[in-house]
């Protein structure tokens, strides 16, 4: 059964340049980081707003996990 999954994600890393997709997203956001900060800040945002009273909680999480991705990058 994992045979066909490997199959199938090589022949996706062939087609995206022989890269990990996660290096390729790295490489993306290192040439515009603020693009990447302003669109998490962004999902942060809309997902406080549909929160409702625990918007500060959610939006709180977001903004960890932003500063601990920027800085994993």
């Amino acid at each position: 059964m994992i045979s066909w999954l490997e199959k199938l994600y090589e022949k996706i890393w062939r087609k995206v340049g022989g890269k990990p997709w996660t290096e390729i997203i790295r490489e993306d956001q290192k040439k515009s980081p603020l693009v990447f900060l302003l669109v998490f800040l962004g999902l942060g945002i809309l997902v406080g707003k549909l929160a409702g009273k625990c918007w500060w909680q959610i939006l709180l999480g977001f903004l960890l996990g932003i500063l601990c991705g920027h800085f994993w990058w």
